[in-house]
């Protein structure tokens, strides 16, 4: 029984999983659901790519405009290297670049709803 779990387990941790077959359930449930047979789907579908395409690239140039010279591939080449304080920088850039494309989601889509 504990190996039927854990190669349930293992198949939906795979990325195919989690990138299409995840994405297309949540996508067919909201279809199934959809009162005005198709068009809020539609319309959210749109909202969401387009503003996950356009924020993503945004968030992108301003995370570099904010490193300056700092190279994110140059510190992940020291850490792999051993150094701790370019891990920790590293750590940094990463989060750096989460927030800054979290709040700019968060903005956008909060002047969305309003």
């Amino acid at each position: 029984m504990r190996s039927i779990v854990q190669k349930i387990a293992d198949t939906l941790n795979t990325r195919w999983v989690q990138f299409f077959a995840a994405p297309a359930l949540v996508l067919i449930w909201f279809l199934a659901t959809d009162p005005s047979n198709g068009a809020d789907t539609l319309t959210r579908l749109q909202l969401g790519v387009a503003q996950a395409l356009i924020m993503t690239g945004f968030a992108y140039v301003v995370s570099k405009a904010m490193l300056g010279r700092a190279s994110s591939e140059t510190l992940y080449a020291r850490v792999l290297e051993g150094s701790t304080a370019a891990g920790v920088a590293y750590l940094g850039v990463c989060l750096m670049r989460a927030m800054v494309l979290w709040s700019f989601l968060s903005f956008f889509s909060a002047a969305v709803a309003h």
